[in-house]
């Protein structure tokens, strides 16, 4: 018998699915996903998935009831719509809500929060960095902060604990989603090379020497692993990135090389607008390439590299509280982009 059961809430997301895999692979561990489309059986034994849609009562205590007795629960949800700059803060609470309703039970030990540096305001503008988990809000709205704050109330008095996760932008090897730097820089580096192009950057003149960061995918589940059993870590937040910082003046002549491209200048473009003749020469590369047919909208997304490279003001966070609580983890940005690039072109999605 699993000595814990996690059920985790957005299991198919970008911040959950690996931990969805983590906590499958680790001794003790029963894992339930609760996301709207299940992916494909088989799953290994200690894992499975319910499609539940979130915004129905009826249907998250269902599934929360078919999970069993749950220890803990990690939240990695969005409302509809998806992601954005101010995102919708009732409909965001009530999701939470209702996942958070049913499972507070006697059996439950722990509740997570995945957030983000939307936190802090990088949204918005400037903010003070390295960003401090107990930096002053920004004014609001901020779903977070009503989300957390609910979290808070409801575990007065409780005997279950509460974490919640900061990382920066998640990135991963995740063929079934747009909205990811390494897939979307990949299909512009395919793209100028088929042209005979350097390889310019695109953002903004700003964005390219600012101190920016990422977060792994996986150490964002080692992360959450951790908060899920370490006393140190009960009610508090905690900044995840992959703990170092880089600035892409730095990174993308590297990157170029690893492409086989000439590093060109900084060229601010729209790339939202200045991508959208392009499907046809993404076509070319699939063919010439034999990779996977598909639209070049299937895994490049141009207005979230547009929002990427345009963050023209540092953007890191500080790990210290994580560290000194005993979370260690860390990833090399520059060898991660490199791992997850060699994983795009092995599956025949990028060439």
């Amino acid at each position: 018998m699993a000595e814990n059961i996690a059920l985790i809430a957005g299991a198919t997301g970008a911040a959950a699915m690996r931990l969805v895999e983590l906590l499958g692979a680790t001794p003790g561990w029963q894992v339930v996903g609760l996301c709207r489309n299940p992916p494909a059986e088989p799953w290994p034994a200690n894992i499975r998935y319910i499609s539940t849609d979130l915004t129905d009562v009826a249907s998250v205590r269902a599934a929360v009831a078919a999970s069993g007795a749950v220890t803990h629960m990690a939240y990695a949800s969005r409302a509809p719509f998806g992601e954005g700059g101010v995102e919708d803060v009732p409909g965001n609470v009530v999701l939470l809500a209702n996942v958070l309703e049913a499972v507070d039970t006697p059996a439950l030990k722990h509740v997570h929060l995945v957030e983000g540096a939307k936190w802090y305001g990088m949204h918005i503008g400037k903010f003070r960095t390295p960003a401090l988990e107990d930096d002053a809000r920004h004014l609001p709205p901020n779903f977070y902060y009503d989300q957390q704050d609910m979290i808070v109330a409801r575990q007065q008095g409780k005997a279950w604990t509460w974490s919640a996760s900061r990382p920066s932008f998640v990135v991963d090897f995740a063929p079934d989603r747009s909205r990811n730097l390494i897939s979307t820089l990949g299909v512009y580096a395919a793209i100028c090379k088929e042209l005979n192009t350097d390889f310019d950057f695109p953002g903004r003149a700003g964005a390219y020497d600012t101190l920016m960061e990422l977060t792994d995918a996986t150490q964002l589940a080692r992360s959450i692993r951790w908060m899920f059993t370490d006393p140190r870590a009960a009610n508090q937040a905690f900044n995840v990135t992959n703990g170092d910082v880089f600035r892409y003046s730095r990174l993308w002549p590297r990157l170029a090389r690893y492409f086989g491209l000439n590093c060109g200048t900084v060229r601010p473009m729209q790339m939202a607008r200045w991508m959208a003749d392009k499907e046809p020469v993404w076509q070319r590369i699939v063919a010439r390439h034999g990779l996977i047919a598909q639209p070049m909208d299937n895994i490049a997304r141009w207005d979230f590299l547009d929002f990427a490279l345009g963050l023209d003001r540092d953007v890191f966070m500080s790990m210290n509280r994580a560290r000194l609580a005993g979370f260690n983890d860390l990833d090399d940005t520059e060898t991660m982009f490199y791992r997850h690039l060699d994983t795009y072109r092995a599956a025949r999605i990028l060439p």
